[in-house]
């Protein structure tokens, strides 16, 4: 009995070790995730009443991209949609059209980036803007009017 005791400790070290090395390699992969301050810049939204586009303002201060995504709790997951590159100036109406329908109800998010100075959206390389030290990431709703529940009528 006694030896089973020190073969289960002997495996908890010898994985506790593994794990330290696995987990301070210096080949570990580094988050690609890089907020920039670039000196401004804004995202407008409202909750969507349609599933298929997303329409917003933005100021931005720097040339760049605004991405849409879905959203883990307040997190946001997979871009479903992005803009064509776009100048430093003020968008009323931008419109994104989405790879993929919105789900009624569920919460989605905007993302400004800045352009790494080549014109094209590469995840990667084009960092999000933070102003006042918070990440441009306005959330909104997909409420699409034909979803919404109807009030029960008199008769």
């Amino acid at each position: 009995m006694k030896n089973d005791y020190i073969w289960i400790l002997i495996l908890l070290v010898a994985l506790g070790l593994f794990g330290a090395l696995l987990f301070s390699s210096p080949d570990a992969p580094e988050l690609g995730y890089y907020p920039v301050d670039v000196g401004g810049g804004s995202i407008t939204i409202e909750d969507q009443n349609q599933l298929q586009f997303v329409d917003f303002d933005a100021e931005l201060v720097a040339p760049g991209f605004i991405t849409i995504h879905k959203t883990i709790t307040e997190a946001p997951a997979e871009i479903i949609g992005v803009t064509e590159y776009l100048e430093p100036g003020v968008y009323q109406g931008l419109k994104v059209f989405l790879n993929e329908e919105m789900a009624p109800g569920y919460k989605y998010a905007a993302i400004l980036h800045v352009d790494d100075g080549d014109g094209v959206f590469v995840v990667d390389l084009d960092f999000p803007v933070m102003t006042n030290g918070e990440v441009v990431r306005p959330y909104f709703l997909a409420i699409p009017e034909a979803e919404r529940i109807l009030e029960p009528t008199e008769e």
